[in-house]
């Protein structure tokens, strides 16, 4: 048996929350959303570079604060226009 750490624990979890999140609202709010953002695709090199599971983690939404795990780093920054948009697509 593997043990268990944390960022296991959390992707594990996290990617079953998001498939029934995603299942009960894939219609008008996300499309919606995907279809407004466009302009800021990643390029096929970009996307490319990203090798391995990504997770994003809304740690304050009244701050905008947003904590990404990326491998084995922890990535926290302010983008208030990212974290509206993230909490509007799962109404």
């Amino acid at each position: 048996m593997h043990p268990v750490t944390r960022r296991s624990f959390l992707a594990t979890g996290s990617a079953g929350a998001l498939a029934v999140a995603g299942a009960a609202t894939i219609g008008g709010p996300l499309a919606s959303v995907a279809a407004a953002d466009t302009a800021d695709e990643l390029s096929p090199a970009e996307a490319a570079a990203l090798s391995g599971p990504t997770m994003l983690q809304v740690l304050d939404p009244t701050k905008g604060e947003v904590e990404i795990l990326v491998d084995e780093r922890s990535i926290v920054f302010t983008d208030k226009t990212l974290v509206a948009r993230v909490l509007r697509a799962t109404r």
